[in-house]
């Protein structure tokens, strides 16, 4: 049975007591005292390894309440991580283009090239008026014409991979490797959001009433663990008449005593009922309209005596 259903239970039968004893007072309505209980779960899925919060014991906004393991949740932060460097690496090689050593190689290459074609050309130059002498087969001056041009052809080819070698990348490849280190990074926030969700903070103050798993317990993603009443979470549940119902508003004060209670303690009205408690019969009468009774709620302040449960009595 949970902390609300008891004290909804003890309000119910001080109020069914009231109704047949009939010697309340026209002027004090009874009530009963109850709490807007806080609720803390697991965010996620894991195991307790740290929950030394007690029944009874006080907490804070901002206070530890309890851990769970986060071996996996490291690992995913470590691997989002190292996709950022390797983004971001991949990223910085499209920018700058070829490195120093591939460059110089290909340099190599067209000084070798150029040297070929240096020595096509003197071939042919040497060659070819003894192949207009007729000294020489025609055939011979044009494989010297062919072998020049393809010197020619190499040498053009590799000052053209130079050139390359020696810009950036594509628009679209530095588009799509910024868009990927973007992404990296995304992820390594998602997982720094997962690892954080594994440590619970309080986002209340108040008293922890009741402890439903405690360390070294599996909790499941959504399970509870902690029931804590808020320090201005106690208010008092009421009925009033249908004829009483105009003499109090929203806003109002209202005054609260209970045995034991050596003062009356004010209350804040925070809700009043739209309708009745109980469904109405299809035709009214006067004696019907008189039975009709409607919620009304007043938050009490922090510093309140009375507890959960406990029979009271209001009036204004």
């Amino acid at each position: 049975m949970t902390l609300s259903t008891r004290s909804s239970i003890a309000g119910l039968g001080l109020l069914l007591l009231a109704a047949c004893s009939g010697e309340t007072p026209e002027d004090i309505n009874t009530g009963y005292v109850e709490a807007d209980w806080v609720y803390i779960a697991a965010p996620q899925s894991g195991w307790l390894v740290e929950q030394t919060i007690s029944e009874g014991d006080t907490i804070a906004v901002g206070d530890t309440l309890f851990r769970l393991d986060t071996d996996a949740e490291q690992a995913a932060l470590a691997e989002a991580q190292a996709r950022v460097r390797q983004s971001g690496a991949e990223a910085r090689n499209i920018e700058s283009g070829a490195r120093a050593p591939e460059i110089r190689a290909l340099q190599a290459r067209l000084a070798e090239a150029e040297a070929r074609l240096v020595r096509a050309v003197t071939d042919r130059d040497r060659i070819m008026p003894l192949v207009e002498a007729g000294v020489e087969p025609s055939g011979l001056g044009e494989q010297l014409n062919s072998d020049v041009a393809a010197a020619e052809a190499a040498v053009e080819a590799l000052k053209q991979d130079i050139a390359v070698a020696t810009l950036a990348g594509r628009p679209a490849a530095r588009e799509a490797a910024d868009a990927a280190t973007e992404s990296a990074q995304a992820s390594v926030e998602s997982a720094q959001y997962r690892l954080n969700q594994r440590t619970i903070i309080s986002q209340v103050s108040g008293r922890v009433e009741e402890v439903f798993l405690t360390q070294g317990e599996y909790a499941t993603a959504g399970a509870q663990v902690l029931a804590v009443l808020p320090a201005d979470g106690m208010k008092v549940r009421f009925f009033v008449p249908q004829a009483e119902l105009p003499q109090i508003a929203m806003g109002d004060s209202i005054q609260v005593t209970a045995d034991g209670l050596g003062a009356p303690t004010t209350a804040t009205v925070s809700y009043i009922s739209a309708s009745a408690e109980f469904t109405p019969p299809v035709i009214y009468s006067r004696n019907v309209r008189d039975k009709l009774v409607f919620l009304i709620e007043a938050d009490l302040p922090s510093s309140t005596r009375l507890l959960p449960g406990l029979p009271v009595e209001v009036n204004w």
